[in-house]
Parts: structure tokens; sequence; C-alpha cells
């Protein structure tokens, strides 16, 4: 059986609150946009799930679907590394870098500076969980008949 993309896409919003994809999802009722907008983000986190135990690009980006049924354990990695790069989007977002030069007081500057540090920061926790799941993820899956 295969699994849908918006499988992950649920467990992407059980863990990450965004004004932008509640706004698309609550302009779109089948949630159509919201899929959409999600999918860049999967797509971008699949390479960083090195060691699955599944064929990844086993999958059809027409349909949202992977051709193949992934466990748990897999859905909620995925998950965690899409919203990893949510994350990545949002600390790279030159908009939120620009100094404003018509605004001459320095905490404006400070501010930002600390909302930045903060998004990377959260970005950086995001990707250590993600990582901690994979060793985990790998660790179940050894066959410890091999070293024996």
């Amino acid at each position: 059986m295969a699994t849908l993309y918006s499988d992950i896409f649920e467990l992407v919003l059980s863990g990450f609150n965004d004004y932008k994809i509640d706004k698309l999802y609550q302009s779109d009722i089948t949630s159509r946009n919201m899929d959409v907008y999600l999918t860049g983000f999967l797509i971008r986190a699949i390479p960083n799930f090195d060691n699955c135990e599944q064929d990844l690009e086993d999958r059809n980006d027409t349909s949202r679907t992977f051709n193949i049924t992934l466990t748990t354990d897999e859905k909620v990695i995925l998950s965690e590394l899409a919203i990893v790069q949510l994350l990545k989007k949002e600390v790279n977002d030159v908009k939120q870098m620009e100094l404003h030069l018509s605004d001459p007081k320095a905490y404006k500057h400070y501010a930002e500076a600390n909302n930045l540090k903060e998004k990377r920061d959260t970005m950086y926790s995001a990707q250590e969980n993600a990582e901690r799941m994979m060793v985990k993820y790998s660790h179940k899956n050894i066959d410890w008949n091999d070293y024996m």
C-alpha cells in the first residue's frame, strides 16, 4: 500500500506552526495548496534521510505518494526533516535580514538579530533531533545476528 505525502504533512503540522501554512489550509478546504507548498520541503528533506531502509525515490510526485508503505518511524523522521527545511527557509529569508535604514533606532536592528538567532537555534535543534531519530532508527534496524 502506498504512503501519501499528506500522511507526512499531518505530522509536520502537529509539530510546526506557521501562519502561511495555516492560511493556505484555511483558504482551500481540500488542502491542495498546502500540499503543493509542503511538497517542496518534503522533497528537499528526502536526501537527508540517507539511512532509510526503504527507497524514498520510489515515489510519484504528481499524485504525491510514495509507492511503498513507510513505517511510523520513517514518517516521523521525514516530517522532522521537512520541519528542518521549513526552518531553513525562515533563517535564509533575506527580507528579514535587511536592515531598515529608514529607522535609525538600534533597537529594531537588535530585535531582528535576536529573531534570526532564535530561528537559527530552533533550526539547529530540529536538525539535531532528526539526527538522533535517524540514529535510533538505524539501531532498531541492525540485524545483531550479523555481529555474533
